[in-house]
């Protein structure tokens, strides 16, 4: 059985859902964690009703994002890294748009980056 890398690339939210949870950012966890649910549920099952919802959880992922790196004033290098993996994954989603491991994984490394800018 193939699974579609929409699926299997979710898996990349792991490691800042990881992060997220050993520095005590419990409400960022749980947004990781139902994001990574939804996003999966909605790529299996390609049902209308569940893109919403993963939409939903994809754009509070941004602005929370963006608001650990105001509460980090803006700290570097982590903050250039986030806007650098901003712009290789807007490449591979609207300029190559081959597959959508590289958007996840690129989506995964911005939680990253924020999150460290935020503890650092």
């Amino acid at each position: 059985m193939h699974i579609k890398s929409k699926v299997w690339s979710n898996a990349f939210f792991l490691v800042p859902l990881l992060f997220s949870l050993y520095f005590g950012l419990y409400v960022y966890s749980i947004l990781l964690f139902l994001a990574i649910i939804f996003s999966t549920v909605y790529h299996l099952s390609n049902e209308k009703k569940f893109e919403f919802i993963d939409q939903v959880f994809a754009y509070v992922i941004i602005a929370y994002n963006l608001y650990l790196c105001y509460l980090s004033d803006f700290k570097q290098p982590y903050f250039t890294f986030a806007v650098l993996f901003v712009a290789i994954g807007v490449y591979f989603l609207y300029i190559k748009k081959k597959d959508d491991y590289e958007w996840h994984l690129s989506c995964a490394m911005i939680s990253l980056c924020c999150i460290l800018a935020y503890v650092m």
